[in-house]
């Protein structure tokens, strides 16, 4: 397995151990019931944890919020229930499913005490957050594209698009870019300009070049990078919209102590495969 595949998992396996960070590992065996069921008790710890899950989506802690999951969980233990009464929990499919969150479970709980990521401070954050601000340029960018595979084709679309057929129709058409289903639209990118390799937000420099030069609503010709073809449109243009540090932190933070949890998740994993005997099938 390679680095970069570590580095995948690693950011699964990060986005995980980060929800879970305020998640009590497990069921507290006397816990006063919330409910009982036919007999069967929800535990407090049960309807604790399904409110700290809730409330970290953002959903803020409140009376409704609390018997709505309340009902939830009394709903899932009458569905349980009756799945039992059919057998279901001896299913095949049932008990591979189990047996995955069983694993899944093992592996969270084991990374939760080995994973030991240095906190981020928040003069690290400031620091990253100067870092990308020098990077910004004064205008946002709001572009459509089209990606295609030759420039015949390329050339075909773009005299369809400037003989006045829709720009966003042409790339849901023609364009193999990811964005093709949403008529080509991108989200918002910022640069500096003139533009350079490495600071255009992964936009490719000869498209960066293109819409530094472009008025907007304006359609580029042709553009070649490396085996294929760009049609650019220029939707729109604004001053470019950098949030104060205090109101960008708590995100900066977040995304940095991930990257950390990241980071040190790809360590461990990389000196376990050292000691072990792994065959590729």
């Amino acid at each position: 397995m390679t680095s970069s595949q570590y580095t995948r998992i690693a950011r699964l396996i990060a986005a995980a151990l980060l929800s879970l960070a305020s998640v009590s590992a497990a069921a507290q065996d006397g816990d006063k019931p919330v409910a009982t069921v036919n007999g069967k008790p929800i535990k407090q710890s049960t309807m604790d944890m399904a409110v700290r899950q809730a409330t970290a989506q953002g959903n803020p802690d409140t009376p409704q919020l609390r018997e709505a999951i309340k009902n939830q969980l009394i709903a899932r233990e009458l569905f349980v229930q009756e799945a039992a009464k059919q057998n279901l929990d001896k299913d095949a499919e049932v008990l591979a499913v189990a047996e995955e969150a069983k694993r899944t479970a093992m592996v969270t709980k084991y990374l939760r005490g080995q994973v030991k990521p240095a906190q981020i401070t928040e003069e690290q954050a400031k620091t990253h957050y100067d870092q990308m601000k020098g990077n910004l340029g004064p205008r946002d960018y709001k572009l459509r594209v089209i990606m295609l595979p030759n420039d015949q084709r390329a050339k075909e679309v773009h005299g369809q698009i400037v003989k006045g057929k829709d720009f966003a129709e042409m790339a849901r058409q023609w364009s193999l870019a990811p964005s093709s289903s949403r008529g080509g639209e991108l989200e918002w990118v910022n640069f500096k300009t003139p533009a350079k390799e490495g600071n255009t937000q992964g936009l490719p420099l000869p498209l960066a070049q293109a819409v530094e030069k472009m008025q907007k609503g304006k359609v580029s010709e042709p553009i070649a990078v490396a085996d294929r073809w760009w049609i650019v449109k220029l939707d729109d243009v604004r001053n470019a919209n950098v949030p104060p540090f205090e109101q960008a932190k708590a995100n900066i933070m977040r995304g940095l102590q991930q990257r950390e949890v990241e980071r040190v998740t790809t360590e461990l994993a990389t000196r376990l495969a050292k000691d072990a005997k792994i065959v590729a099938q």
